[in-house]
């Protein structure tokens, strides 16, 4: 455990979610996200962090837009 997450990413996801009326914060969050994916040279490695991004529950909030956690 870092910082109190059981999975890395997790603090970023919450305020993410929680902090939904300041979209240039959010939009940051994104920027940064595509930023850690997409730098990785290594095809595997980026599947993975985007499969950590999945499991802490971007996809669903960028669906729906509902702001409860997986």
């Amino acid at each position: 455990q870092v910082c109190g997450e059981k999975n890395r990413f997790e603090k970023l996801m919450e305020y993410f979610r929680y902090e939904d009326t300041n979209i240039d914060f959010m939009v940051a969050c994104m920027q940064f996200i595509n930023i850690v994916v997409h730098s990785v040279e290594n095809m595997n490695f980026r599947v993975f962090l985007q499969y950590e991004f999945t499991h802490l529950g971007l996809d669903q909030y960028l669906e729906v837009g509902d702001p409860a956690p997986p």
